[in-house]
């Protein structure tokens, strides 16, 4: 079966992997490569994995000129953690929250992104390579990539096409019939392709690149979605005791260099080599922009925009009161016990940087704290660059998508939930190792745990990462949480929250995307 989204996007991806391609970074001209010959030879189908890494990278980032932009920054703003003050509030549940307004990409790059793995797994079952078991790394590097863009279009749609024939020239225009998958069809496919992954990577590989230890993680998400816990805890397990990663000083996590071994797998931005999506090095992200306020904007003029306060920034989405109020915060003194409360975020206090001010090097007046979030709110530190060029919100530093502090919180719900015995040895450990690396003192460790608990936990470490509204969804909580915590304002005096409706824990297809396969294929429903 072909679907139109596929066909379409998939002859702009044979013209885009034609075109270039990026092997972690090293830059290489392909621009006279055919879409033929980049299939049939094992240097060929490299540089179509490469080019696969490409477009995943542009699927999964929040740049000023991406198509999947406001798609992708929705996810990180439309939990229980923020405050969104602009650019995407009418789509977070409310009216533009529709199939004619809400923000299309999402869907069409996903299949894109399908269908280009699918070339390369299909192309390379009939190709020799110098070595067998590079050409299964290789496969399995691919469909890595298609599981996981599988996994993530069911979480955020719940009825979406299966297709695993690439798109040739020879079956663009093909008769096609659109139906949605069954629950039990999608998360088959997507453990077929895990599976074949777990077989075939290793646990060592290049910054960037997909690995057994992000396969085994996903492995373990999708269990969790079918409450299947022996084989969430399996998977793991096996992370945490053969893959030879480690959680990170604090201060060192969201650090200048986020390629240590507490990240699982990362997306690689390179200024030098990049620019545009079709380099090797990429277009930039503005993320860090997003979620951190403008304190060179706040009266007095004692601030002048620095990196070490974000630099340009938008202050879109800011973490909200209760989030806060989570991290063991003082509001008399502004400190926490919680070292995350000042590794992750920036703090309260102010310390004026324009040289010549009478607050120099001190902390700020009273007065200089206006009721005005884009100019002053608690904000999100993770995503924080000491280099970016003055004057723009574009960043090339790299962004970690999934890191080990995510695993251990995973493997410590599955073990509770498989034992459901609330002071399980190993559940409280999991939980704990991610405590004690934040307070340094076992006086903190939990002594029983539930799914409080680690919602709890998992806000507290991985808030602003774009994870915790699919946590939300497979828990059942999306529409409570939201309703009780998510809120919208420009400023303390017009913050309010909002009540989501039951149907919002789904995305509505766009409409255009119907149109093209005809009219034929349901509107999720609500919509």
């Amino acid at each position: 079966m072909k679907n139109i989204g596929t066909t379409l996007f998939g002859i702009l991806g044979l013209m885009f992997l034609a075109s270039s391609c990026t092997d972690w970074l090293q830059e290489e001209n392909f621009t006279r490569i055919s879409s033929d010959v980049i299939y049939k030879d094992e240097a060929g189908l490299k540089v179509a994995l490469g080019g696969l890494y490409n477009l995943q990278r542009t699927y999964e980032r929040v740049s000023d000129a991406n198509g999947t932009t406001q798609n992708n920054l929705w996810l990180y703003c439309a939990d229980d953690l923020g405050s969104t003050r602009t650019f995407n509030d009418a789509q977070l549940y409310k009216a533009s929250m529709n199939a004619i307004n809400f923000p299309r990409g999402k869907w069409p790059a996903g299949y894109q992104l399908i269908d280009r793995a699918s070339a390369v797994i299909s192309s390379a079952r009939d190709v020799n390579f110098t070595m067998p078991a590079s050409k299964n790394t290789l496969i399995a590097e691919a469909k890595v990539i298609r599981a996981m863009t599988y996994f993530k279009l069911w979480q955020l749609y719940d009825n979406i096409l299966i297709d695993t024939i690439p798109t040739t020239a020879a079956n663009a225009f093909a008769p096609t019939v659109y139906e949605p998958a069954t629950k039990e069809a999608v998360l088959g496919l997507i453990k077929f392709d895990l599976d074949y992954a777990l077989a075939n990577l290793s646990y060592t590989a290049k910054p960037g690149q997909v690995n057994l230890g992000l396969a085994r993680h996903l492995r373990a998400q999708v269990a969790a979605w079918e409450n299947d816990w022996v084989t969430a805890a399996t998977q793991c397990e096996e992370v945490i005791t053969k893959g030879g990663y480690q959680l990170q000083a604090i201060e060192n996590v969201f650090g200048a260099n986020v390629n240590h071994a507490e990240a699982i797998y990362t997306s690689q931005l390179d200024q030098v080599l990049g620019g545009n999506d079709a380099l090797a090095g990429g277009s930039n992200t503005v993320i860090g922009a997003v979620f951190q306020c403008r304190y060179y904007e706040m009266p007095g003029g004692h601030v002048i925009e620095d990196n070490i306060y974000g630099g340009n920034s938008y202050g879109w989405t800011t973490p909200n009161n209760y989030l806060k109020s989570l991290m063991s915060w003082d509001p008399a003194t502004g400190h926490s016990p919680d070292k995350r409360f000042s590794a992750y975020f920036y703090p309260d206090s102010i310390i004026g940087n324009k040289p010549g001010s009478p607050f120099f090097g001190k902390k700020l007046p009273k007065s200089s704290y206006p009721d005005n979030f884009r100019q002053y709110h608690w904000s999100v530190k993770k995503y924080q660059d000491f280099v970016k060029a003055p004057g723009t919100a574009a960043s090339f530093k790299d962004i970690i998508l999934v890191r080990y502090a995510e695993t251990l919180l995973l493997a410590a719900e599955a073990n509770w939930r498989l034992t459901n015995n609330s002071t399980d040895p190993k559940a409280l450990s999991y939980i704990n190792q991610v405590r004690f690396r934040a307070f340094g003192d076992h006086a903190y460790d939990l002594k029983t745990i539930d799914q409080n608990a680690i919602l709890d936990e998992h806000a507290r470490e991985l808030a602003f990462e774009g994870g915790r509204w699919f946590l939300l969804k497979r828990m059942g909580v999306l529409v409570e949480r939201v309703s009780l915590y998510k809120k919208f304002g420009s400023a303390k005096s017009n913050e309010v929250g909002i009540v989501m409706q039951p149907h919002m824990v789904r995305w509505p297809i766009s409409q255009d995307q119907i149109d093209l396969m005809g009219g034929t294929f349901p509107q999720n429903p609500g919509y």
